[in-house]
């Protein structure tokens, strides 16, 4: 049985002499491996298509036992060539990319998935974003994505509105804020927490409901900026288990 489904290409490699293997993101099936026989050396099947950070519509099959899937064909439909002339464009993509690989994404959160990346590189192909931001906002969006949806807002204890004051902490477990009355008592959050301002916790508001077209000319306070950040790696560290480390995602 065969069906035909819009991809983006996450890796290429080859094995024997034309034969390649693909790791594909698709809005349904997540990311999974497959083969394309015979595509290194095909001159109409796969004409294009076998280029990582490609947009590809793929006719998808299995071999004859149904162990393993088979790309029977492929039409091009973007292959970012704006992104491609520039390096540090394309890091910033692979960067994201293998973030997506080491999510291990499934079925049940491939749309979410697939639509910020595709977003994302559409966003750099247009000649946004930058090596400040681009990394560690997709990093966030994408874990809010998959269902870890703090209030950044409202304390978690007494509901009230988060106010331009100090004192806040964030219980990074439960994923809620607690102001200064409700720790006042001397009883601390539960699990992991740490003190936030006003400046992070609206930062992370905007992360959460932002698109990746409005990473391209977000101004932020250096800062900010900086715990935002900081914050971010610790929430994807506790609830994803993966860090950035010498260039690549490891468990933790």
């Amino acid at each position: 049985m065969h069906a035909t489904e819009k991809t983006l290409v996450l890796k290429v490699g080859r094995f024997r002499e034309a034969d390649c293997w693909l790791k594909l993101l698709t809005p349904t099936r997540g990311v999974f491996n497959a083969f394309a026989f015979g595509g290194s050396r095909s001159r109409r099947r796969f004409v294009g298509c076998l280029d990582p950070l490609s947009h590809v519509l793929f006719t998808i099959g299995t071999n004859k036992s149904g162990t393993y899937t088979v790309l029977e064909e492929g039409s091009l439909l973007h292959n970012f060539p704006g992104l491609r002339a520039d390096p540090a464009k394309t890091g910033l993509a692979v960067n994201c990319s293998k973030f997506i690989e080491a999510v291990e994404i499934d079925p049940s959160d491939a749309k979410p998935a697939y639509e910020l990346l595709l977003e994302t590189l559409h966003m750099l192909e247009e000649g946004g974003g930058s090596s400040d931001f681009v990394p560690w906002l997709f990093r966030a969006k994408l874990a809010f994505e998959l269902g870890f949806r703090p209030d950044f807002l409202t304390c978690g204890v007494c509901g009230e509105s988060v106010a331009f004051r100090s004192g806040y902490q964030f219980g990074v477990e439960k994923g809620h804020v607690a102001c200064h009355t409700c720790l006042s008592g001397g009883k601390p959050l539960e699990g992991l927490a740490r003190p936030i301002s006003t400046g992070v916790l609206r930062a992370l508001h905007w992360i959460q409901h932002s698109q990746p077209a409005d990473w391209a000319k977000v101004v932020m306070d250096s800062e900010v900026r900086r715990q935002s950040s900081q914050f971010v790696e610790l929430f994807v560290a506790y609830h994803l288990g993966l860090s950035w480390d010498n260039g690549m995602y490891k468990k933790v």
